[in-house]
């Protein structure tokens, strides 16, 4: 076959494809407002597609579009070139006028499914979700057996933020497919994500009956009960996650705050027998969630004694070591600290810090240091919380707790001004929406007369700390400053609620 007959298949095959094309993407095409049949086109007509058609294929989508854009002046109710003109736009990365073709497309023929996918991709895209939402339920109206057009009308619900018609179409998919495990997961994170902790709870039991990702699915399930309160059941889940992996300390840790939140004593002090004999579990590791429930009773007195019992529990496995011997005393000179026995934690913290060896082990050493300080503040020994803060700062340069802490002191003496600006500044910027931190940076500019740049400061962190009585105390003493003794007023009254809860 000679290269000229061989071209001329070539385009004969190719109309053909695009005229199937336009056949099923036009049920009742309309041309220059006449009834015709079915897209029928001139024979000019037809070699503008084919070659508007090649171009767009080759990626040549200006001159695609100047094609289209030709063929809509005599045919400007086709949807079919509407729709081929606004994939050309889109190839361009131009999606207004990608839509404007797309919507006039599907407004010329509404019920081609083409066309409305087109459009709901284009809408979501440029975020209009509500108009994204409205297409896919006229796709899912138009293939009401068909679960692919449902799983896009639940995804661009997500998208709207409406987790609770999301939640429904995905249900309205596990009806007409009872097995889709994707879809099965999807339901469980809408429940989650809607605080439906009991239907939840259904959901993952049917999940896990089918098999697949087991221990997860467990440790999904432990966490459900424990949000319902269920601490019996969650804390027999957890024992079976750690039964086939006893390694993993989340799940310690989830089944102690368990026995914790129910109150079960004799529970948690089996479990953490069980813990504390299990090989596979490091001793780094049970300090760890020691630690862990040693600052979480900073928060909650619950936590307290479990904390001491842990505590007691190393001492009697491990306090022959002298490593141990230090580490466990700043551990308990914390816990000390936390339940307001500042007398005691200064006692034992003293006695941690000056003894032998203990700058050998630098992070513990810098903990005994750094809560030591704290009590100092806490009983007005403020030169010797200043020297420890100094060498905390010294030996962790960027601990921003201590550098705050150092410039709030310095602040109230109205000593080093702008070494404590420059200090409460640099906590700031690593911490910025830590209320504490900009009440010390706010405190430390009133103290330097700034009240201006104090107000600013302040007003942002009475509105981040909303149970500390001091920041609107400074605030106070501001707004006097500037003259404003009505605000001043408020913020003293503010001071004064907080104080009383």
């Amino acid at each position: 076959m000679n290269l000229p007959c061989l071209m001329r298949s070539l385009i004969d095959k190719l109309l053909l494809v695009f005229l199937v094309f336009l056949s099923a993407c036009s049920a009742r095409p309309i041309l220059s407002g006449k009834a015709t049949d079915r897209d029928s086109l001139s024979e000019t007509t037809k070699r503008e597609l084919v070659a508007a058609t090649l171009q767009s294929a080759k990626g040549e989508y200006s001159g695609a579009v100047d094609r289209y854009r030709k063929l809509l002046i005599a045919e400007p109710s086709n949807a079919a070139l509407h729709y081929a003109l606004s994939k050309a736009y889109i190839g361009l990365g131009v999606l207004d006028s990608a839509r404007l073709y797309s919507e006039k497309s599907v407004t010329l023929n509404p019920g081609n499914k083409y066309y409305l996918r087109l459009l709901a991709g284009i809408t979501h895209q440029m975020h209009d979700y509500s108009r994204a939402v409205e297409l896919s339920r006229q796709l899912v109206a138009l293939e009401p057996g068909n679960t692919e057009p449902l799983t896009g009308l639940a995804l661009e619900y997500l998208a709207a933020d409406q987790p609770e018609k999301a939640l429904d179409a995905f249900q309205d998919i596990l009806k007409l497919d009872p097995k889709n495990e994707t879809t099965l997961a999807q339901v469980l994170l809408m429940e989650i994500k809607l605080t439906r902790y009991q239907d939840a709870i259904g959901t993952l039991t049917e999940l896990l009956e089918r098999g697949d990702g087991k221990e997860k699915l467990l440790l999904t399930l432990g966490e459900l009960y424990r949000q319902t309160k269920q601490y019996d059941l969650a804390a027999r889940t957890f024992r079976e996650v750690l039964q086939n992996d006893p390694r993993v300390l989340p799940v310690w840790l989830a089944l102690f705050d368990a026995s914790v939140q129910s109150g079960n004593r004799p529970a948690f002090r089996e479990d953490l027998n069980l813990f504390y004999n299990t090989a596979q579990v490091t001793l780094e590791q049970k300090i760890e969630l020691a630690q862990f429930f040693i600052a979480r009773s900073s928060q909650e007195s619950a936590f307290v004694e479990p904390a001491s019992v842990m505590i007691d529990e190393i001492k009697r496995r491990y306090s022959g070591k002298t490593r141990m011997t230090f580490r466990l005393q700043v551990m308990e000179g914390e816990l000390l600290f936390h339940t307001s026995k500042v007398k005691q934690a200064l006692q034992l913290l003293e006695k941690a810090a000056h003894s032998k060896n203990a700058q050998k082990q630098k992070e513990f050493y810098v903990q005994a240091c750094s809560i030591l300080a704290l009590c100092y503040d806490k009983i007005g020994y403020s030169h010797k919380s200043i020297h420890l803060y100094e060498t905390v700062l010294h030996l962790e340069p960027g601990n921003i707790l201590m550098m705050n802490n150092l410039a709030y002191i310095l602040a109230g003496q109205g000593k080093e001004l702008l070494r404590a600006k420059k200090l409460a500044m640099k906590a700031v910027a690593a911490d910025p929406v830590n209320g504490g931190y900009l009440d010390t940076l706010g405190w430390v500019l009133f103290r330097m007369g700034e009240y201006e740049k104090a107000r600013e400061i302040l007003e942002k962190a009475v509105g981040l700390e909303l149970g500390e009585a001091e920041i609107p105390e400074h605030l106070s003493k501001v707004y006097e400053k500037l003259g404003n003794m009505q605000k001043a007023m408020e913020m003293n009254e503010m001071s004064r609620k907080r104080k009383e809860k």
